[in-house]
């Protein structure tokens, strides 16, 4: 019995190793969210399905004239990051990103200007014998075209 045991044990911990459980991520989308002069405003979040130590996180704001690309006067993404569980130390990838945050919660921002996306990476890590059960990502996406006289907003939160 024990020996049939340890197989089955074995055997889970190659399933798991080879990706026989599902690894995709997980995302939410905003849609195109039509915001006037039928350009329509896009947000998204992906975040990592299983993590130990580290899961990476992306958001992004995009925008729209029916399917091509519009570049707007400017375009910006706030990405929130919150852990769930124990200590986690969240950040952002990208070079000139403006952030804060407290122990659990972390905001990053990146606004573009006359460009179509904004767009944020990062990773949160866990802390050492934390027990962290996930994170929460979310984009809070915001355009403006000056011409066009239009604005508008539009999020997505995965996790």
């Amino acid at each position: 019995m024990k020996t049939k045991m340890v197989a089955v044990s074995a055997a889970a911990l190659v399933a798991v190793a080879a990706g026989a459980v599902p690894s995709h991520a997980i995302s939410d989308t905003s849609g195109k969210r039509k915001i006037g002069g039928g350009v329509s405003l896009e947000a998204n979040s992906w975040e990592c399905n299983l993590w130990m130590k580290a899961c990476d996180w992306k958001t992004s704001a995009k925008a729209y004239k029916g399917s091509a690309k519009k570049s707007m006067t400017w375009i910006k993404n706030e990405a929130k990051v919150t852990g769930k569980g124990g200590s986690v130390s969240i950040s952002a990838g990208s070079a000139g990103v403006s952030g804060s945050g407290s122990a659990s919660t972390h905001s990053f921002t990146w606004k573009n200007t006359n460009k179509w996306i904004s767009d944020l990476s990062g990773q949160a890590r866990s802390g050492y014998l934390s027990l962290v059960w996930g994170i929460e990502t979310c984009s809070y996406a915001s355009t403006y075209h000056k011409s066009l006289g239009i604005k508008g907003t539009a999020s997505a939160c995965a996790g």
